[in-house]
């Protein structure tokens, strides 16, 4: 049996839109390319989590309509399993617009809909047992902590990857669940917007001081910083040229999770998010994340 994972947070429809440019106002932008496709954090995770080789649960709510059925209909694709989703018929799926121009940029507008209505009575309904790691990403602060103290009774490693909403609310709206969480997941700029730091290391320092047992800080082209059961370092990236950013951070939340539940330590867990990341911003589509023996071809050919 392959490393147990299960996702907690938002099942999304995501709608990629490719431009040469943005419109400025009242301007016309041709389409290069469309598509649609089920997406969300905890998703995203689900799904990398499969095709990596791992066990996956997923834990999120979608409405009853035509977005939720495009959401289940690809979940079934991969193989994920269904069992905790939940189908909420007053509120609609929610969604993400995503624009991409030709350098890679993006614009986003969205709705999370449904994906917020799942409430901490519902997370408390889900058995947790058996789960090597339950990674709660994206969702809301009094689920998100339900979610935490039941992995944490069932004996899982708890991971945290808050989201730019939860972020912006600051330290002590997320003061409870850091508590709870074994490893933290931000980028630097939600690390930033948390401690006012402006370098990971100091970041870091303060976030463990607010109560989280290990800090990861995603730095983008420079890779990775952490600080993790008393060890620290710096990871890098692998150089890739990037077509659709959206998602990076759950195919390396998937590979992070996979390797360290086989055993690894930080760096080469990190490493191998890296490489899982680097691959998946190669194409378009949010969980657009390679399998297992995609990505050691691609390390082990990385120069």
């Amino acid at each position: 049996m392959g490393v147990r994972v299960l996702a907690v947070g938002h099942i999304l429809v995501d709608i990629k839109v490719r431009v040469k440019e943005f419109s400025d106002k009242d301007e016309l932008s041709p389409i290069k390319e469309v598509c649609y496709g089920v997406g969300g954090s905890a998703a995203n995770v689900a799904i990398g989590v499969k095709r990596l080789g791992g066990e996956e649960g997923l834990l999120g709510k979608v409405g009853m309509d035509s977005f939720g059925r495009i959401a289940i209909d690809e979940l079934m694709k991969e193989r994920v399993s269904l069992e905790w989703i939940k189908i909420e018929p007053r509120c609609e799926t929610g969604f993400t617009i995503v624009i991409i121009n030709k350098d890679g940029d993006l614009e986003m507008y969205g709705t999370k809909g449904a994906s917020e209505a799942l409430t901490p009575e519902e997370v408390s309904a889900v058995k947790m047992d058996g789960y090597d790691f339950v990674h709660i990403a994206s969702l809301r602060a009094d689920s998100s902590l339900a979610a935490a103290k039941l992995a944490k009774e069932a004996g899982a490693t708890v991971t945290f990857d808050p989201g730019r909403e939860l972020i912006n609310k600051g330290m002590r709206h997320l003061s409870p669940m850091l508590k709870h969480a074994d490893i933290l997941l931000l980028n630097m700029r939600e690390a930033g917007v948390l401690t006012g730091c402006q370098a990971p290391e100091n970041a870091a320092d303060s976030l463990l001081k607010a109560g989280a047992k290990g800090v990861i800080i995603k730095l983008g082209g420079e890779g990775v910083y952490y600080k993790i059961e008393g060890k620290e370092g710096r990871v890098p990236a692998f150089k890739v040229k990037a077509i659709d950013t959206t998602g990076a951070g759950d195919a390396f939340a998937s590979g992070f999770l996979i390797r360290m539940g086989e055993g690894e330590g930080p760096d080469e867990s990190i490493r191998f998010g890296n490489a899982v990341a680097a691959m998946k911003v190669t194409k378009l589509g949010s969980h657009e994340i390679p399998v297992r023996n995609e990505v050691e071809e691609f390390i082990s050919s990385y120069k």
